[in-house]
């Protein structure tokens, strides 16, 4: 599978930043290919910051810009004190920040029947540890809370949830991510993800690849939530995940390749995510 190729924990090269800064105002980015990275630290497989590695972050990431908030909502941390509403200071590149910016701002837009965000709970952005998150461009959500009182919680592992609307506002808030960074780990992808959404630079840029694992799994979790495929979430892109892709994007009416086309890709995800918010099947 690809990320077993080109792992999501390998650090981001200059190029790679500007990748993700490129584009960023509009709705489909011409982002550029990042080299590939390091493999992972097997000792240290497991996506998890606890709040000793928070606080080192607070005072290690010299290169790093700190905030509080993602364009003006609050980003929480609750690992160690659920609810806990204290100002927290978190360190990303300004190319990363910058990504997160758009990505908050289209899932503002594409909720925006919710109201606004109150705001986002987070496990951590910039830690120092290997990978994507000690090189200052990943993001671990855990929870998202809105103005009408709805909420998505990863922490809560809301895509095993038996609510089906609660699944289909999980896989919203994922494809919006998916619009915005290349690597995104979900609950279906493997237990380390389980209470959490990542999301990377590595392997710009976005778009839907058969040979990844986690894009096959986002694919099969939303045909069977949306479309009641009946998949399984194996990761495998094989003959009835095709056909079941084929389907969803006719249903959306989505033209053009996604495999290869960002904008393309980016749109069928708004409008997955739009689907999604409105708890409607596709």
């Amino acid at each position: 599978m690809f990320e077993n190729n080109v792992t999501r924990r390998g650090f981001v090269t200059g190029a790679a930043a500007v990748a993700g800064l490129a584009g960023l105002s509009t709705i489909a980015p011409a982002l550029a290919n990042a080299a590939p990275g390091a493999a992972p630290d097997p000792a240290r497989s497991a996506d998890q910051h606890t709040p000793a590695e928070i606080q080192a972050a607070e005072v290690g990431a010299l290169a790093m810009m700190t905030f509080q908030k993602i364009d003006g909502t609050p980003v929480y941390y609750w690992r160690s004190n659920r609810g806990n509403t204290t100002a927290r200071n978190w360190q990303a590149t300004d190319a990363f920040y910058n990504a997160l910016v758009a990505w908050v701002r289209d899932l503002r837009s594409l909720s925006s029947s919710y109201g606004s965000i109150s705001y986002i709970v987070s496990a951590g952005f910039y830690v120092d540890k290997p990978g994507q998150h000690g090189a200052g461009t990943a993001m671990d959500l855990d929870h998202v809370r809105w103005s009408n009182g709805n909420v998505t919680s990863p922490l809560d592992q809301h895509h095993a949830s038996g609510t089906a609307a609660l699944r289909k506002r999980y896989l919203a808030t994922e494809a919006v991510c998916r619009r915005r960074f290349r690597y995104v780990l979900d609950g279906w992808y493997n237990a380390d993800h389980r209470d959490h959404i990542h999301s990377d630079f590595g392997g710009m840029p976005v778009r839907v690849l058969k040979d990844s694992e986690a894009d096959t799994k986002f694919v099969q979790g939303t045909c069977n939530n949306f479309r009641a495929s009946g998949l399984a979430i194996d990761g495998i892109w094989g003959p009835a995940t095709t056909s079941a892709f084929n389907g969803l994007k006719s249903a959306l009416g989505v033209t053009g390749d996604p495999h290869t086309s960002t904008a393309v890709w980016q749109g069928m995800l708004s409008k997955i995510a739009t689907k999604g918010f409105a708890n409607q099947n596709i």
